[in-house]
């Protein structure tokens, strides 16, 4: 997928949304395209079509997607902080305009946090580092069912499905 066919899939109001969010962001776009298409070449190379679905494959892609993001936004110049924060925003913007179950929902929210966690504890490694620490984790990845039980998983990739 790439980012043309994203952008052609939303609607107006999702469009509009987006264009202001990265109008206020402008210096953030770039590399969060960039870290968007590496974050899909990763996953489709070491899960296929599995990624998509709502296991640890899941959950891996929407953690390096935020580790990604920030790195990218970091080498651009921006601070940790600063890109920390835009890893937030967009990444829960993409999940607001997601038609998404609230278990599901929460699972992504999860995951992107936990990279965010990630890149915080990890600011000065490289991108293959990060892509090797994520890989062990995905194993150890929790199943729940209940949104509830997310909040005992920081430090864990969760998913819903097998």
């Amino acid at each position: 997928m790439n980012v043309l066919s994203v952008v052609k899939s939303m609607d107006f109001r999702q469009l509009w949304s987006l264009f202001w969010l990265s109008v206020k962001h402008l210096r953030f776009v770039i590399p969060t395209i960039r870290a968007t298409q590496k974050t899909i070449a990763i996953s489709d190379e070491l899960y296929g079509d599995k990624h998509h679905q709502n296991g640890p494959e899941n959950g891996f892609r929407h953690a390096i997607w935020n580790i990604l993001i920030v790195q990218y936004c970091v080498e651009r110049g921006r601070s940790l902080d600063a890109s920390i924060a835009w890893a937030k925003l967009i990444t829960d913007w993409h999940e607001d305009f997601s038609p998404n179950e609230p278990l599901a929902r929460a699972m992504d929210l999860h995951n992107n946090q936990l990279g965010r966690d990630l890149i915080e504890e990890f600011p000065a490694e490289n991108e293959d580092f990060l892509v090797a620490h994520l890989l062990k984790m995905v194993p150890l990845s929790r199943k729940r069912t209940l949104v509830q039980q997310l909040e005992n998983d920081k430090g864990f990739l969760v998913h819903i499905e097998d």
